[in-house]
């Protein structure tokens, strides 16, 4: 009988530890990482807008659709295994900046991509900017604690470099302003 008393109370002493450190870590955050590619900003930024061809390079995709073809700024659905999220465009500044945001209100967090695409040397360096906001002090303590702020954007830029030939990138923090 004790051991179900001491079973609930453990699940209970971590669910309030979640919450609670949940509650100690902000809700918005900010984070940047940057890669160097050897191809010309043209030729990346080309890649960065053809939405279509995204899940065929970012293999965490299944799937990424332009829809609402009638507005002025591209929007697209991305699915994955785990459901779907659709973004919109918000800067489009060919070929060194754009921007674009979620636009689905049920997740539990919100955010917006930040891509800046500029000449390196013989090649381009590409910072890719997130600032997510995270309601829920659950979530926003596992995805701050557990799964780390930049998981996707590190998925994203390995999937682009290796795209254009280099498998194995060295990712930098660049920290965002």
């Amino acid at each position: 009988m004790y051991w179900i008393l001491f079973v609930m109370s453990a699940i209970v002493a971590v669910v309030v530890a979640l919450i609670v450190g949940g509650l100690a870590t902000p809700r918005d955050h900010a984070v940047a990482r940057a890669i160097e590619l050897p191809v010309q900003p043209d030729v990346v930024w080309t890649t960065i807008r053809d939405i279509a061809q995204y899940s065929d390079w970012r293999h965490e995709l299944d799937g990424a659709d332009v829809v609402d073809t009638d507005q002025p700024q591209p929007r697209w659905r991305e699915t994955t295994s785990r459901g779907s999220m659709t973004f919109g465009i918000t800067v489009d500044e060919p070929p060194r900046r754009m921007s674009a945001r979620i636009l689905d209100d049920d997740l539990p967090f919100t955010g917006e991509w930040c891509w800046s695409i500029e000449p390196s040397g013989d090649g381009t360096r590409v910072t890719l900017t997130e600032q997510g906001s995270v309601p829920n002090p659950v979530f926003r303590f596992i995805g701050a604690h557990f799964l780390g702020h930049t998981r996707s954007i590190d998925r994203y830029l390995k999937g682009l470099a290796a795209r254009h030939g280099v498998p194995h990138p060295e990712i930098q923090d660049a920290r965002a302003v």
